[in-house]
Formats: C-alpha cells, sequence, structure tokens
C-alpha cells in the first residue's frame, strides 16, 4: 500500500515595520487533488513536494495551502483558519509523515513564530512516531520554539533562490528516511543575534565560502544536512539573527562542530556581509550612453523583502531628468487602478498616485493616457527562481506618461519575472528600463532581457536599518556592539 503524506499549511514573509496587514484576498489558495497538478513540476517548495511524492509513488493528502507575496503581519484569523484546516487533517489521520512547504519567515499580528505554533499543533494531534520536516527559506526566522515540535528543517541553499523545489525534496526524502528506520535525525543548531546587509548572496562573497564548507562536510559524511539562515532583515522579533542547523544521522558531535565553526565563520565575515548597492543616477547615467536595456531592482520598496510596493522614487527621478525611453514601473494603488477602470482604455485623465505608505518620494500627480485595464491575469513564471509557478495579477491599469508606462496595481507584487508584464500586454523585450520591486531574484529570471542591477534607494526595505524603531529585536550586529556567544540548541534522538 502506498505511503501518503499530509502537505499544505501557510507561506508568506513578513515586514514589521509595514503597517499594511496582509488579507485572506492577498493570498493563493489551492486544495486537494487540483492543487497537485497545478504545482507538479514548478521549480516550488510545493512543487518540490510534490515530485518527490510522484518520484517515491507516495500519495498527497492537500487539506489546505495559501501562499502570498511578502508584505506587512498576517492577519490573526487568516493563520487560525489554515491552523484549523490542517489540524483537523491531522485528526482525520491515514497518512505516515507531514512535509510542510513554508516560509518560515511569516508573522502574525499576534505571532512571532506561527510556523512553529502551526507545527506544535500538527505534533500534538499526530504524536512523536509520525515524521513532521519542512522547507523553509533561507532567509527564515528559526528559533528554539520552531525546531522543538520538528523532525527534520530544510533551508534553501541558493540566494537568489533558485533551489526551491530541491529544498522540499530534502525535507521529503528525511521523512521518508525517518519512517524507513536509515535516518535518526539529531540536532546541532547555533543561533547569532546579527544581519547580513548586501554582500550575501551565494553567487560571490562570503558565502561563496561558507556554503562550499558546510556542502563538504554533507559530502564527506560528517553530517547528513546543513541549514544556513540569513535571517530577513525586517523582523521586530525576540531572537533573530542567523541561524545554522546541522543534523546528523544518530551522532551528536560532528554536527555541534560543524554548526559551531559555521556559525563562526559568518562571525569572522561579519563586516564583509555588509555592502552598499550601486547608486541609481551611476546606473541611470549608464543608460543613456548604452544601447543595453536595463532592469533595476528598487532596494527601497522591495515587495519581496515586505515593502508596499508603493514608492515613486524611481519614477519621480525620471520624470525630473526627463527620461524618454521605454520604461516599465509598477506601482501598487488600488484607489488609482479603480479610477483608471472607471475612466477605461483609451482616456486621457490626470491622476494623483503613489506614495502613500513609501513616503520617502511625494505622490505623482500628472496627465497621462489609460492605456490598458483588466484583472485576473494569468502569470507563469519562467524561471530559473520559481520556475513554474502559476499565479495572477488582480486589477491593474496601465498609465502611459509619455514613453513611461507605469502598471498600476490594487495588490503590491514583486515582479521577479518578467510575465508580469507579459501578462498586462507590455512586452519586456521593448523595453530600455524596466523597474522590479525585488533586490535578488528578479535577477535570475530577468538576467536574459538585460543588465540586471538592484540601485541603493531609500525606503522601507533598504539597508538603513537604524530608521525602524525596533523595540524587540536589539541587540544586534551591526546597530549594537555584541560579543561572539552563539546561543545552543541540542536535540538528540527522539
Amino acid at each position: 500500500m502506498a505511503r501518503r503524506v499530509l502537505t499544505g499549511g501557510i507561506a508568506q514573509e513578513s515586514h514589521s515595520f509595514n503597517p499594511i496587514v496582509t488579507l485572506r484576498e492577498r493570498f493563493t489558495i489551492v486544495e486537494g487533488p487540483a492543487a497537485v497538478e497545478l504545482n507538479r513540476g514548478a521549480n516550488s517548495t510545493f512543487g518540490g513536494v510534490i515530485d518527490a511524492a510522484c518520484e517515491g509513488d507516495v500519495d498527497l493528502v492537500v487539506p489546505t495551502l495559501f501562499r502570498a507575496q511578502s508584505g506587512g503581519p498576517v492577519q490573526d484569523r487568516v493563520f487560525e483558519e489554515v491552523s484549523e484546516i490542517m489540524v483537523d487533517a491531522a485528526k482525520r489521520g491515514d497518512f505516515d509523515a507531514v512535509v510542510l512547504p513554508l516560509h518560515g519567515g511569516m508573522l502574525t499580528e499576534s505571532l512571532e513564530d506561527p510556523e512553529g505554533v502551526l507545527v506544535e499543533r500538527l505534533r500534538a494531534i499526530v504524536g512523536r512516531a509520525v515524521p513532521i520536516t519542512a522547507a523553509f527559506d533561507l532567509h527564515a526566522h528559526v528559533k528554539e520554539s520552531t525546531l522543538e515540535p520538528l523532525d527534520f528543517l530544510a533551508g534553501y541553499l541558493t540566494n537568489p533562490h533558485e533551489d526551491q523545489s530541491a529544498t522540499a525534496k530534502r525535507a521529503f526524502q528525511a521523512a521518508m528516511g525517518i519512517l524507513d528506520g536509515t535516518f535518526t535525525p539529531v540536532l546541532a543548531a547555533t543561533f547569532l543575534p546579527m544581519l547580513t546587509l548586501g554582500n550575501d548572496t551565494t553567487l560571490s562573497g562570503p558565502l561563496v565560502d561558507i556554503h562550499a564548507y558546510a556542502r563538504e562536510a554533507v559530502r564527506q559524511s560528517r553530517v547528513y544536512d546543513v541549514s544556513i539562515f540569513n535571517c530577513q532583515q525586517f523582523l521586530d522579533v525576540d531572537g533573530m539573527g542567523q541561524t545554522v542547523l546541522a543534523y546528523g544521522n544518530g551522532e551528536i558531535d560532528e554536527a555541534q562542530k560543524v554548526a559551531n565553526e559555521i556559525m563562526r565563520m559568518i562571525w569572522n565575515h561579519r563586516d564583509d556581509l555588509v555592502e552598499k548597492y550601486p547608486n541609481l543616477d551611476d546606473e541611470l547615467r549608464k543608460v543613456r550612453e548604452s544601447e543595453s536595456s536595463i532592469i533595476i531592482g528598487d532596494q527601497g520598496d522591495r515587495v519581496a523583502a515586505g515593502g508596499p510596493g508603493d514608492s515613486t522614487y524611481v519614477l519621480n527621478h525620471l520624470l525630473a531628468n526627463c527620461f524618454e525611453v521605454e520604461t516599465y514601473i509598477p506601482i501598487c494603488d488600488p484607489d488609482a487602478v479603480e479610477i483608471c477602470s472607471r475612466a477605461g482604455a483609451g482616456n486621457r485623465i490626470a491622476l494623483n498616485f503613489g506614495g502613500k505608505y513609501s513616503t520617502v518620494s511625494p505622490s505623482v500627480v500628472v496627465e497621462g493616457k489609460v492605456s490598458g485595464v483588466g484583472e485576473n491575469a494569468p502569470v507563469v513564471y519562467d524561471g530559473p527562481s520559481d520556475g513554474g509557478t502559476k499565479t495572477y495579477i488582480a486589477k491593474y491599469a496601465v498609465f502611459e506618461i509619455g514613453s513611461i508606462k507605469v502598471l498600476l496595481t490594487n495588490q503590491p507584487y514583486a515582479y521577479i519575472d518578467p510575465d508580469y508584464f507579459r501578462a498586462v500586454g507590455l512586452d519586456p523585450e521593448h523595453a530600455k528600463i524596466i523597474v522590479t520591486r525585488s533586490g535578488y531574484h528578479f535577477q535570475l529570471n530577468f538576467a536574459k532581457i538585460g543588465r540586471v542591477v538592484t540601485a541603493d534607494t531609500p525606503g522601507m526595505t533598504s539597508y538603513d536599518i537604524d530608521q525602524f524603531a525596533w523595540r524587540h529585536a536589539r541587540p544586534f550586529y551591526p546597530l549594537d556592539r555584541i560579543e561572539f556567544e552563539p546561543r545552543q540548541y541540542v536535540r538528540l534522538r527522539r
């Protein structure tokens, strides 16, 4: 009889200082066999669970999966809805393991570690005999309460992220190994209150060597698995910082050594992991001097990092400097979308938009042409980051200011894939300048379109982190002088 695995849950990355609560309407919700068919082969954590199950002839039970782009903390009632659905499914039983495709960086209005709460509720139902594993984003906030109810946790090993599916497969295979008796997870975890700020990709810089060390430890069978979590930079929660997990297969000593050695490497490179991004003026000057196109990550308002997506900083800069090249800029403004929709495509109107939450640059007041309106425009990520993922743009309008085309939406999106623009009739191949609401991941997916760069712009998601009124996370490096005194957590056999 085929094994059965319970999967699903809720995935979102939160920004403590974004005042816009993430409501139910922001989530894409799937369930049951239709969810499996929709996400088969996708380079996402859910896609990885599906593909691993197919490869192992394992049946999946999907009570629900809520997924949203980054934003403010999730409304409590949304988390409770998902939790109740998953707990009810757990009570029905008839499965051998639980594998959860989550994010790890989510907050709710009242919870600092909702993923840990969800897993703990499931653990209370299934007991210790049923393995529970999970896959998290590399930027997750992981603490002891997250780890205690889990048998195994896998984190992405790449930034920009291109191993989402592979990460979920590690979690799935760990669950199968526990069931088969070939994997007895013991965990050594170490935590340090420190942030990485800018020089923290796995394509260059200190993390290249750090991850190479971790891979070698696994290759040499010193440990079963290693995950390095560079916590995202906008979570004002207790215990926020770097986390290293090293799992042994029944043996803890080497796992402890590896976890501590990696954390020491991170600490030794603490200043190297801080870097300023290129200047916007310099990058735009290159546009005037070159025939090639540029895709700009607006560092100060990255929806991928939880920003509101309504910054007008880059747009106002282009208008002030009279750039007359084909340009696409996305801005979230539900009121402006409604005004454009009422006016209708083809009509010229005066419009006031943007800058309601991102206050570093004023709203734009300008006359232009509504060239398109619509809703539920389907988007399919070409990848490699999240390749195959299917989503949609809810309500939108395209507003033209000369050669600048502003994509107005009623919800914020990160635009990590060119298909967001194709979905509304804008061909990325025709633009000289494209602005995205991402800092890292868009670079993988837009590399075939033109030169990609993240520009140093002000705003809620810039790495000027002393702009925030921190209440819980401090002290942490680099805002505070701290000693190298990592917290330790060890879990032996259950």
